[in-house]
């Protein structure tokens, strides 16, 4: 019997100027399994099948709708079954973020030692978000690196591969929480622990929501949240729930067109905006709480 397939495959003609843009709405937007491309110079990306609804086909055509650059949608086309993510990893090189960053995954760890850099996480991704290769994750690594973080606790929501909040403990932070709700990425983040060589009383993580992982009088000097914007807004209230007097927040994933409306409704519950960082379409926004 024939299995039904599983993965869907998106066929995009994307002048060059804005893949990397499209690339992070894929990933940030959904589940992505992989990507390639192809002969005639076109992206694919691989997307579970049930992930390709009609709210993903509307925030796509808006997103694209605000390239500077046409992007064509040429096919959408059910797959066979294959390992994406293995092919996916395979591809991963080092990558300098600031100055004093290199991200490398560990098969590349001896390359990345040559680059010379001060500081330098080991992340296996396994597909969990925040390899260092995406805007988001750069724009947040960088607002961490304008904050002294030295002796903070630190609250990581969606913590993805955990790259942010192993590089605020490599900065000096005290402790960590890292919450995801996907169990996948729970594991990837104990495992990137390890390798980067943190105790794991000193960077715990939980598969779950706030309200399901983290105390309600618990509070933090450091909140990093690269998600959808959506989830920004939804969770704004529970966010600042947990924010010290005087705390620092860091918010990504967010398009630059979102920044605004998501600093606004930060500003609400008494944050006030230090800076906004940006780079291509994405944005960072670096805050502190009044309280």
């Amino acid at each position: 019997m024939t299995k039904a397939p599983r993965t869907l495959a998106l066929t995009f003609r994307v002048p060059l100027d804005v893949q990397d843009s499209l690339q992070g709405f894929m990933l940030t937007q959904t589940t992505l399994e992989g990507l390639e491309e192809t002969q005639e110079g076109d992206v694919r990306y691989f997307i579970p099948i049930g992930e390709w609804t009609p709210e993903l086909q509307d925030e796509l055509s808006e997103f694209v709708s605000m390239l500077p650059s046409p992007v064509e949608l040429r096919s959408v086309e059910p797959i066979e079954e294959k390992d994406w993510n293995a092919e996916w990893e395979a591809g991963i090189e080092p990558v300098r973020v600031t100055d004093d960053l290199v991200i490398a995954p560990s098969w590349k760890e001896e390359e990345a030692e040559h680059l010379d850099s001060k500081y330098l996480i080991v992340i296996d991704p396994k597909m969990s978000f925040g390899t260092g290769h995406h805007e988001t994750t750069r724009l947040c690594l960088r607002a961490i690196e304008k904050v002294n973080v030295k002796k903070m606790s630190v609250l990581d929501v969606g913590t993805g591969s955990g790259v942010l909040a192993i590089y605020a403990l490599m900065r000096g932070a005290a402790r960590a929480i890292g919450i995801d709700t996907d169990d996948w990425a729970v594991e990837n983040v104990e495992e990137n622990r390890d390798l980067n060589g943190l105790a794991a009383d000193r960077f715990t993580v939980f598969c779950g929501n706030l309200a399901s992982t983290i105390d309600s009088e618990d509070k933090f000097d450091l909140i990093l949240a690269n998600i959808h914007r959506n989830i920004l807004i939804e969770s704004s209230e529970e966010i600042a729930s947990h924010s010290l007097p005087g705390s620092t927040l860091i918010l990504s994933g967010l398009l630059v067109y979102d920044s605004a409306e998501v600093a606004e409704e930060y500003r609400s519950l008494g944050y006030q905006l230090v800076e906004e960082l940006r780079e291509h379409e994405w944005s960072a926004l670096l805050m502190k709480y009044a309280g």
